[in-house]
């Protein structure tokens, strides 16, 4: 019985509708329906749809849910291209660090010397959760979850410096890279005026190559936009030498270099699961190989424990990488905590304008304000070590006619309500002329909680 040489199925899942190519026995096998509002229900359709072969896939994610940008981060600065990329995303309504999950890819450009190329890209984790929690109950076998994008360059075969338009539905992607490793990445709506692209084309050669790219490669396009674009460009456009219909799906389905994986770790845990029960089906095999062949004994046994080596290996590499990816996350987590502290402790509870405002409207007509000194300090810790808030505390020189307009500014200074505290320190007796008037040199003290 002939056994199908099959790849993995790659999935992609977008916006508005979900595609899957997969390799069989050397050609291709594709599908692609509407995203309906049944996730589980379109992507079972999706699967029934073609004669894919086993249950193995790769999930890629593109649409509203993943942001693809490149980077650029000078050789002088001491911080991660991880640290830089989560400062980059810091207070994004969309793709912050607790909404979303953050992958980080970078390199050296080809020549050898300049800045590092960055590309950051990240996925929202609730899509991320929804995509494997369907996977899980349609009893889908995820071995990795990326952005579709940054897959689609596996599509095409690559040697040398290269620079990619792929049309993909209703983007396009820009990819440039070199040695089968993208390097550069934007991702547009399409069409992409020539404008745009040429300037992006520009961008990219003055980040890798001095010479410039020597064509361009397009994937999706007709031949009369390919003719189009050489015009506009003034390049030359050649296509794949295998027409490829879906590069993002079919990139999934092949092994290559993953540049940044989104799986989540319950799935790696399950990953890890399959591989073990693999082991114990091939133990059983051995053992039933043993009672009916005798003579085939040590080489069951043998295929049996290099089997357990490498998922011991694999196991013990994937638990290393976790380790090593928690301390840097729990570095980065105590530096942007840190870093928040210090910004909350330096900013001001108060607008000035607001204080000497208040102050000066709330003052009698019959008084002089001579100075007004003003303390921003932060509150006493408690016994559980927390702290209040901040203090806002002023006292107020100036000269009234007497205590009753002494008396009178200080219920006027409470009625405002932005005090907590007013009283009059210090209040004495002075003479205001040759005429024999006099009046009340006066120090109020008034506390506010600001924050």
């Amino acid at each position: 019985m002939k056994v199908q040489k099959a790849s993995r199925i790659g999935i992609v899942v977008g916006d508005s509708e979900l595609r899957a190519a997969q390799r069989v026995d050397g050609r291709l096998v594709s599908a692609r329906v509407p995203m309906g509002s049944d996730l589980k229900k379109s992507l079972r359709q999706l699967i029934t749809s073609s004669p894919f072969s086993g249950r193995e896939t790769v999930i890629g994610l593109e649409g509203k849910a993943v942001l693809i940008e490149s980077l650029v981060v000078p050789a002088g600065v001491s911080k991660s291209p991880r640290v830089v990329c989560a400062e980059r995303l810091k207070g994004d309504p969309v793709f912050n660090e607790e909404k979303a999950a953050l992958g980080v890819a970078s390199a050296s450009p080809p020549s050898g010397s300049g800045p590092s190329m960055v590309i950051l890209a990240a996925v929202n984790r609730e899509r991320i959760a929804e995509v494997m929690r369907v996977c899980r109950e349609l009893e889908l076998q995820v071995n990795a979850v990326e952005a579709a994008a940054l897959a689609a360059w596996r599509a095409l075969p690559s040697s040398g410096l290269q620079v990619r338009l792929l049309r993909i539905g209703r983007t396009d992607v820009m990819l440039a890279g070199s040695e089968g490793k993208p390097l550069f990445c934007r991702i547009v709506e399409a069409p992409i005026a020539s404008v745009e692209l040429r300037a992006t084309i520009s961008r990219a050669a003055s980040l890798l190559s001095s010479e410039g790219f020597p064509e361009l490669i397009t994937a999706g396009f007709s031949e009369a936009q390919r003719q189009k674009l050489s015009v506009d460009l003034g390049m030359t456009i050649n296509a794949p030498s295998d027409d490829v219909d879906d590069p993002a799906a079919l990139g999934l389905a092949l092994d290559g270099t993953i540049l940044t994986e989104f799986t989540p770790p319950e799935e790696r845990e399950l990953r890890v699961k399959r591989r073990v029960r693999k082991v114990r089906t091939t133990l059983g095999l051995a053992a039933t190989g043993v009672v009916l062949v005798v003579g085939m004994v040590g080489l069951q046994r043998l295929s049996s424990l290099d089997d357990v080596k490498e998922h011991l290996e694999t196991r013990a590499a994937a638990r290393a990488e976790a380790d090593r990816e928690l301390t840097v996350a729990q570095a980065d987590l105590a530096k942007l905590k840190f870093n928040d502290a210090v910004l909350q402790s330096a900013q001001p509870g108060h607008l000035m304008s607001k204080v000497f405002s208040t102050v000066a409207n709330a003052a009698p007509e019959r008084m002089i304000l001579d100075r007004i000194n003003v303390e921003d300090m932060v509150a006493d810790t408690g016994d559980d070590g927390s702290r209040s808030g901040r203090q806002l505390v002023l006292r107020i020189h100036g000269l009234a006619e007497g205590d009753e307009t002494l008396l009178q500014y200080s219920q006027a200074l409470l009625e405002t309500g932005a005090f907590m505290d007013v009283r009059v320190e210090s209040s004495e007796r002075v003479p205001l002329g040759p005429t024999g008037l006099e009046g009340e040199r006066f120090l109020i003290y008034a506390r506010a909680e600001t924050r």
